[in-house]
């Protein structure tokens, strides 16, 4: 058995501190963010590898734990087509239904966006490809709409860790397990 800890990077530095849908628009962590991923990482339990999503949030947290950090490109962020770049008063005034809508159900499809069962197949695959790759307990960085999908695969529940957060899970017979109530 493997202790799996998978974490939400640190705040990221909006451009103009307006907050927006970044899916995979690569954006750098800022200043809380870095702070985020220092205070994350003196807590962190000792692992034997650290795996990140190749975006730079993502990379800049993993960095954080003072290992050498292999990128996995499937651990990227979902697509959020349309909406990926786009700040929230952009998206509002663009598609004011569909916003109002999401505020009700955050796994409504964003047009153009990735298909959520592709994406969260990918996230799988690279979660499999981590823990076939780490020879003990390792830790994973990705982001968090990608991150609370695969939680509501495994274990039923679907929330979005907070920034930096790290959720405990373990690997055992093939099979990833939350360790704690989300």
């Amino acid at each position: 058995m493997k202790k799996v800890y998978l974490i939400r990077h640190g705040l990221p530095d909006f451009p103009g501190g307006k907050g927006m849908c970044i899916g995979t628009t690569d954006i750098p962590l800022g200043e809380q963010g870095r702070q985020q991923a220092a205070e994350m990482a003196k807590g962190l339990p000792p692992v034997t590898a650290v795996f990140s999503s190749p975006l730079t949030r993502a990379v800049q947290t993993a960095q954080a734990i003072g290992l050498s950090v292999t990128v996995i490109d499937d651990l990227r962020e979902m697509y959020a087509g349309e909406w990926d770049g786009l700040t929230f008063d952009e998206i509002r005034s663009r598609y004011p239904e569909l916003y109002a809508a999401r505020a009700r159900d955050l796994t409504l499809p964003l047009p153009g966006a990735e298909d959520h069962a592709a994406g969260l197949a990918r996230f799988k695959r690279a979660m499999e490809e981590a823990a076939e790759k780490s020879p003990g307990d390792f830790a994973v960085v990705a982001h968090g709409g990608i991150i609370a999908q695969f939680l509501q695969d495994i274990s039923g529940v679907w929330r979005k860790p907070g920034y930096a957060q790290v959720i405990p899970l373990t690997r055992k017979d093939g099979h990833f397990e939350l360790q704690e109530e989300l």
